[in-house]
Order: structure tokens, then C-alpha cells, then sequence
């Protein structure tokens, strides 16, 4: 074996193979190495046509040393090994880049003639091999090619395609990596990912692929000469709304105005009442306060249960939606006359009455069984924010205490405004609720999470975030069978402001505790829906 390939093998299973069986074998495992998967007999015909000088044993020792079996006669090699025994057949001046594109000519002939015998031979053997050759040599082609055969694969009613083409390009992922990665390899594959769960009918992982292509690349891809948009949730079915957000400075005074958009999907119920549900894209976030704030919070109000925002941590949130208000009395008598599920709900349970204001003095178990009915009614699951998906959905990827900024307002929320928070002045109290949407919403379009109704979470309470999860579901504690579910009695989660409370305790990172089955005049609620299937319809 030369000095030359000495260098070049680094992985250990080849650099055993290679003092155990020399060049020769090394020669034809390189060959051996740019079909995706290999037979016996394609390993005869690569020997016969490129590597005669090696024994016919070397197809054995390949076979039961570097490659693993996949089906029937069929065998793969690991990716890396694959990747690098390619590297080093490009690099042997013995062969170079022509060997590579003979190898090319010779898989498309031999696939050809399989073909003839065994339909099934280009999904066992790979239906493009010059992609091989072209990742080695023109990655920019060979990536262009690929996006040309996904953007006609796509454009076809056949899902079948799209699957067999993902699976196609996986086997891409690992060759030459870093030419490819810095062409747009990496998202056209999640893209062509996306659309393979999307044809099994995994809606929330091809969403959630969706989502981040979108947060990474906008709406669309671009690869090679070829534009991608990338879908929407329910994309055919979502309405987009343009909305202003503000930012406030320490003394309440706007420093910034800015548009957005935002899109959602409307629940139509009886007698003409809808419900807005704006989409949240899924994302990671810093929940909680950090311990120099509450320990600030807790010398300036003298109140220990601020720690209860402890330890900040990070959470990852997937994809979901969530009401723009908080539900409104029209909404609750709409759905409140629907077959109850568990419980019997009073038609009109608030104090202050309005159809446009938020409903109260609902109890927890009340907005469970709120969230039953609808599910019911829509035929898609609806049920009460976990803590996270709260929080993540009023901060909008804002880290300040309040998503306006440094403070708050009585021109801004409805709130106890005789109590000051930073350096903002008194504002108004108004001693009752407002409709909803009264006031500027957050950058997701949500309107009222920091005042107006403090709202109910899933999850149990805790007295801080020790051990909480860190994917967004709710913190529920475990039964005897040690599956989770929401005990009776236990105290539930509250988040938001009120009509009712000071500033601080309109915070983004602010907790409450009730008991489930307790109600009050400054209590309501909103409901989220996990991603729905594809027709909304």
C-alpha cells in the first residue's frame, strides 16, 4: 500500500482493513463505494471492469468487512466510510475525476440493463449516480440536479414520488458534506423532508420543518436556479393580517412603531360568532427571570414570591395556535349551549357583561370543559395553554418585562394603573374589563396578555422551575401508573395581568396560583389548537 493512501485513510474500520488486506482491495473498495447500495454481483462486474488485478475474494472480505446488509443481497457501507473511500479514489492519481465519471456511465448502463429484470433495481442500487460523481466534482451540479428533480417531483399528484425521492436524496446527505452544505444541500433535503411526512400524513413534523425553513430562509429557498416556497400551515385555508406593534421606554413613552403580519384561521360557531386563531411558529426561548431581577423585584416590593419565577431556563416550543383573545362572553355562550362533555356550564357566568368583553368568573374545570365542546363541535383539538406556550406567545421574542418594553401603560393595557412600574406616570384605573382588542397586540398578534383577564394554564403548580420540561408541554404531575394527568385538586396556573392588578404583576414572567374549581371577576382564559391536518375546510 503506498505512503499516499496511508494518509488519506483516517477511519478505523478502513484502516484496518486496509493492513489486513492491502491495495488491491483497497482499490476495488473505492470503486466499491460510489454506488449507494451494492449486490454481489455488482461488485463482480465493478471488479471485472475497473479492478481485474484484485482477487475475487476481495468481494467477500468488502462485503463482510466494511458493509452492513440492508436487504436481500444488498449492502451498504457507513456513510463515512463511504464518503472517504470516494475522497481518496478522487484523489489517487491512478484514477481522479474521470474514474468518477466513468463509474457514472457505468451505473446508469448497468441500472438500465437491471431494469429490464427487476423494476425495483434503481431504488436498490440509486436511480442517479452521476449525482455521486457530480457531488465529488461539480457539487454546484449536482445539487442543481437535485432541486430540479424535487421541483418536478412536487409539481406531480403522485406522494409516492415525493417519498422515494427523499429517500433518494438522504443519500446525499453524507457525501462531501461541507461543498454541499455551503449550496443549499442541507435545506433542500428538511425541505424534501417536510414534504415526506407531509405524504404520511405526519402533519406536525412536516409543519415543524416548514416552520423552521421559514424562520431560517423566509418564504422562500433558493437552490441552484430554482425557487421553493416554502408552505404555511394550512396554507390554502390561513388568512394574513397586518397589525402595528409599539415599544415603550422606561417612561412609558412610545420610541417605536413598527407593521407586521400575521396569519390565522377563523372558527365559524352559531349565530354568526367567530373565533380567531393566530398562528405561533415554533422556536426556542429563555422562560422565566433571571436571579438578579427577581432578587431586584423582590428587595423593591418586598415579596418573596417572585423566586417562584426561578431558575430562567431554556424551552423549545413547537409550532401551534392560539386564540387572538381571550375568549369573549359571545364566544362562551355559543359554546357553552353545545352537549356538555363532563360538566354543565352557566351560560352567562361574568360580572361585567358585554359580548365583546372576556368572559369571567369561569373556573378552571369550566374552561377545560370550554375546550371539550369546541373540540367536539370543530373536529381539531382545543385545550388550555401550557405555561410555556403561554409565555412564549405573550413575550414574542421579546425578553423585557413586558412585550411593549420596559413598562407599561394605561393608554396600552387595562390594567391598575394608579401603580407604577418603572418610571412611566400614574394612569388610569378603570376598575372593570374592556373589549378585546382594544389595545395593541404583541409581535405574534396576540391582544390583551397582559391585562383586561388573568387567564388559566394546563399545568399544575410549582413553586419554581426546578426540573420543569423543557419542550413546551405542560407540567403535569404523575399518578400511581405514572402517567401524567391534571389531579383534581391540586392548585392550577394562572398567567397574564389583569383589570384588577398592579403593574408587576402584569409582567410577562409573573405566576398565579388558583384553586380548579374557584372562579373570580378577574378571571378567563384562552384556548390553543395543535396543528391541524391539512384541510382546515
Amino acid at each position: 500500500m503506498t505512503s499516499a493512501i496511508n494518509k488519506q485513510i483516517t477511519h478505523p474500520r478502513l484502516k484496518a482493513f486496509a493492513k489486513r488486506f492491502g491495495q488491491d482491495h483497497l482499490d476495488l473498495a473505492c470503486h466499491a463505494a460510489f454506488p449507494l447500495a451494492v449486490t454481489p454481483e455488482l461488485l463482480y462486474c465493478l471488479r471485472e471492469n475497473f479492478q481485474p488485478q484484485a482477487p475475487w475474494v476481495a468481494v467477500a472480505d468488502i462485503i463482510f468487512s466494511l458493509c452492513d446488509p440492508v436487504g436481500y443481497e444488498l449492502y451498504e457501507l457507513e456513510p463515512e466510510v463511504r464518503n472517504e473511500l470516494i475522497v481518496t479514489l478522487k484523489e489517487n492519481s491512478n484514477f481522479g475525476d474521470e474514474r468518477l465519471y466513468e463509474l457514472s456511465d457505468f451505473m446508469v448502463a448497468y441500472i438500465r440493463q437491471k431494469l429490464q429484470t427487476n423494476y425495483r433495481a434503481d431504488e436498490d442500487l440509486g436511480a442517479a449516480p452521476q449525482w455521486t460523481a457530480l457531488a465529488y466534482i461539480r457539487p454546484e451540479v449536482a445539487v442543481n440536479d437535485i432541486a430540479k428533480e424535487l421541483k418536478q417531483a412536487l409539481a406531480k399528484p403522485n406522494r409516492a414520488e415525493w417519498v422515494k425521492l427523499t429517500s433518494l436524496i438522504e443519500s446525499y446527505d453524507n457525501i462531501n458534506p461541507e461543498p454541499l452544505a455551503n449550496l443549499n444541500f442541507k435545506p433542500l433535503l428538511e425541505l424534501a423532508r417536510g414534504w415526506d411526512a407531509q405524504a404520511r400524513g405526519e402533519t406536525e413534523i412536516a409543519q415543524e420543518k416548514f416552520a423552521q425553513l421559514r424562520r431560517e430562509h423566509g418564504k422562500d429557498l433558493q437552490v441552484g436556479g430554482f425557487r421553493f416556497e416554502i408552505p404555511t400551515p394550512e396554507d390554502d385555508n390561513l388568512q394574513t393580517i397586518e397589525f402595528e406593534t409599539v415599544t415603550v421606554n422606561r417612561r412609558g413613552e412610545i420610541i417605536n412603531r413598527e407593521t407586521k403580519t400575521a396569519q390565522y384561521f377563523t372558527e365559524n360557531l352559531p349565530n354568526n360568532i367567530t373565533l380567531d386563531m393566530v398562528y405561533i411558529p415554533g422556536g426556542k426561548f429563555m422562560m422565566g427571570t433571571e436571579d438578579e431581577e427577581v432578587e431586584r423585584l423582590v428587595k423593591k416590593f418586598n415579596q418573596k414570591f417572585f423566586r417562584e419565577e426561578k431558575p430562567q431556563h431554556e424551552v423549545t416550543v413547537p409550532a401551534f395556535f392560539m386564540g387572538k383573545y381571550p375568549v369573549t362572553q359571545a364566544q362562551w355562550k355559543a359554546v357553552a349551549n353545545f352537549i356538555p362533555v363532563e360538566k354543565n356550564l352557566e351560560i352567562d357566568p361574568s360580572k361585567f357583561k358585554g359580548d365583546t368583553l372576556p368572559v369571567e368568573q369561569v373556573s378552571w374545570y369550566d374552561a377545560v370543559e370550554f375546550c371539550a365542546r369546541l373540540s367536539n363541535y370543530t373536529g381539531r383539538e382545543y385545550r388550555l395553554p401550557s405555561e410555556a406556550k403561554w409565555e412564549y406567545a405573550c413575550r414574542a421574542g421579546t425578553k423585557t418585562p413586558f412585550h411593549f418594553g420596559e413598562t407599561i401603560t394605561s393608554e396600552l393595557a387595562n390594567y391598575n394603573a394608579s401603580g407604577t412600574f418603572a418610571d412611566e406616570p400614574q394612569g388610569e384605573n378603570r376598575e372593570k374589563t374592556t373589549p378585546v382588542g382594544t389595545f395593541p397586540p404583541n409581535a405574534f398578534c396576540m391582544y390583551n396578555v397582559h391585562d383586561n383577564v388573568l387567564e388559566w394554564c394546563l399545568d399544575e403548580w410549582h413553586e419554581n422551575y426546578e426540573n420543569a420540561p423543557d419542550n413546551g408541554e405542560a407540567w403535569l404531575d404523575k399518578n400511581e401508573d405514572q402517567e401524567y394527568q391534571a389531579l383534581a385538586s391540586s392548585p392550577k396556573l394562572l398567567r397574564g395581568g389583569s383589570w384588577y392588578d398592579y403593574p408587576v404583576f402584569c409582567r410577562v414572567s409573573d405566576r398565579y396560583r388558583r384553586v380548579p374549581a374557584e372562579g373570580n371577576k378577574n378571571i378567563g382564559f384562552r384556548v390553543v389548537c395543535v396543528i391541524p391536518s391539512r384541510s382546515l375546510s
